[in-house]
């Protein structure tokens, strides 16, 4: 039985558990001045090997679009990309 705990904690830390969130970093690279536009921006995302995600977010330089870009439309969003084990 203790095996089996030992795995399902190892399981729990490496993907996350509904109790606790995985370790998650964002790294979002935007030209000074442009605006958050999400039409041709790309994304990537990788988990390592100790469980937390990494995403990396590449805004292009735009003068024109909508005023503000919600954390929740983001989200959305850069959920839509495949997650790469490294």
């Amino acid at each position: 039985m203790m095996t089996i705990d030992r795995r399902i904690t190892r399981l729990e830390h490496q993907l996350g558990s509904a109790n606790r969130p995985r370790p998650r970093i964002r790294l979002m690279v935007v030209d000074l001045g442009s605006k958050l536009v999400l039409e041709d921006a790309t994304c990537q995302r990788s988990l390592s090997r100790d469980g937390t995600l990494m995403e990396l977010v590449e805004f292009r330089n735009h003068r024109e679009g909508p005023d503000e870009l919600t954390s929740e439309e983001l989200d959305r969003w850069v959920e839509g990309f495949p997650v790469r084990t490294q």
